[in-house]
């Protein structure tokens, strides 16, 4: 934003005339006696939030000492300029930081939120004049250079208390719209359960002589209940019979385009036999976590293949194998297992044999194809109500930015005559740069580190308005 665009009253300058900018740094890791102490020592990951209430790991006094860790003092202002470029938090103790941190201490005559609003504003563009291959950095310089525009302070207070409104309803409507998944998950759940138990066609078999449903273990009403084999050595190909393993099933459908594998036809008919799969074929796997991953093999696939990890069940013609997969997406068979299964840590597994004990229910053809039409039905509908959140989800998170676009092309708040000019704002906070670049700083040996104490590094002081340095 160049001055001749800016709102009248206000200025455009470098942000290190409105703050301190300083940098963390890192003690020797080879050093033991400089880890493990009291001083919070915080890193890109501890900034979760606005506000930087804890960390995970400290450094002695010693290694505050012997490195260019310093301390900064609670609310500092916390912008990331190494790999994760523009993450912003503010300090809610007194803490150290890495060097991929800076710490701003701004000038008290601006308000603080509205330097935070702008650098959010920003972000973006800082990013862009970040260097490096396998990760983005900037330096100070480029942070320092950054152009900020500026009201005059009672603007800038306005700006922030209509900006925290606003992003206050806007987060207000993103904590409603949370749930929204959370309630589809339910929905798809209640409908699979009323399914297979018959609760979803109630009304629908009223009249009608259907007769009772029939339990058939999965041995009985399925052709083929097998689960598969990893070729010997590997053995694998870059094209013949495709060869499914668990992370081809997602979102309980075949996806073969992340890392397909294939077998030739002689591995297929040899080694991999027992397990030849065809389009329509029903798959589960039975390593997780997760369980509960099922698909049907689309046309495509006419001929195919899976690792152990996966089950395939041929129903009869009697089972719809539509039906069949509804049944086993719903989940109740392999949930009744869980206390039984075995396996590694971390790694849950069913059997074959369970799953060939699997108890199915067994209602008409007829009621099999209308349980399929309703599911199928709802599901769409359920669809639909997603795809209507996501669109909704995209345009609410591109709110805040929408905001503080209007809020620094001074569209969000009144203008007042009253509120004066922000050059001469600036020419103040020059004037106290000055004053304060001429009072003798003492010397200093090392830095101190007191919990709760008063640490005042790079900022303002609240009495005289002065930059005092620890």
């Amino acid at each position: 934003m160049g001055e001749d665009t800016l709102p009248k009253g206000w200025v455009e300058t470098e942000l290190e005339n409105l703050t301190s900018i300083k940098s963390g740094g890192t003690p020797s890791r080879s050093n033991k006696s400089y880890w493990q102490g009291s001083i919070p020592w915080i890193k890109i990951s501890d900034i979760k939030s606005l506000y930087v209430d804890e960390a995970t790991e400290f450094i002695t006094e010693e290694g505050l000492n012997n490195s260019a860790a310093r301390i900064f003092p609670k609310g500092t202002i916390l912008f990331t300029i190494f790999a994760t470029i523009g993450r912003i938090g503010i300090l809610n103790i007194e803490a150290t930081t890495n060097q991929a941190i800076a710490g701003l201490s701004p000038t008290t005559l601006i308000n603080k939120m509205y330097l935070i609003y702008s650098l959010q504003k920003l972000a973006d563009e800082i990013m862009g004049h970040g260097k490096g291959v396998a990760q983005k950095n900037i330096n100070q310089t480029i942070l320092k250079a950054t152009k900020i525009p500026l009201p005059p302070r009672s603007e800038q207070d306005r700006i922030v208390a209509k900006v925290d409104a606003l992003i206050a309803q806007v987060t207000v409507m993103q904590e409603s719209l949370k749930r929204i998944p959370h309630l589809l998950k339910d929905f798809s759940q209640q409908v699979l359960t009323q399914a297979v138990t018959g609760k979803l066609t109630e009304e629908w078999r009223e009249g009608k002589e259907l007769g009772e449903w029939n339990y058939e273990v999965a041995t009985q009403c399925c052709k083929k209940v097998q689960s598969g084999g990893t070729p010997r050595g590997g053995n694998f190909s870059n094209k013949g019979i495709p060869f499914f393993k668990v992370y081809n099933i997602v979102n309980q459908k075949i996806s073969f385009d992340y890392k397909p594998q294939f077998v030739t036809e002689e591995i297929q008919n040899s080694q991999c036999k027992k397990s030849i799969c065809f389009s329509g074929d029903v798959l589960m796997n039975i390593v997780g976590p997760p369980l509960n991953k099922v698909a049907i093999i689309p046309k495509r696939f006419k001929e195919c293949n899976i690792n152990q990890a996966i089950t395939v069940f041929r129903p009869k013609d009697y089972l719809s194998n539509k039906f069949l997969y509804y049944f086993l997406r719903e989940g109740s068979p392999v949930n009744m297992l869980v206390n039984e299964t075995r396996g590694v840590v971390g790694q849950v597994n069913i059997s074959l044999t369970q799953c060939r004990e699997f108890v199915i229910p067994i209602p008409s053809e007829v009621e099999q194809q209308e349980i399929v039409r309703q599911v199928e039905s709802l599901f769409s509908k359920a669809d639909a109500i997603e795809q209507q959140y996501l669109s909704l989800k995209q345009k609410i998170d591109t709110l805040p930015q929408a905001i503080l676009h209007k809020a620094f092309k001074g569209e969000l708040v009144e203008q007042l005559a009253s509120d004066g000019d922000a050059r001469e704002l600036l020419s103040e906070i020059e004037m106290l740069k000055s004053k304060s670049k001429t009072k003798k700083k003492p010397k200093t040996k090392s830095k101190k580190y007191a919990a709760g104490g008063d640490v005042v590094l790079g900022r303002v002081a609240d009495g005289d308005l002065s930059y005092k340095k620890r």
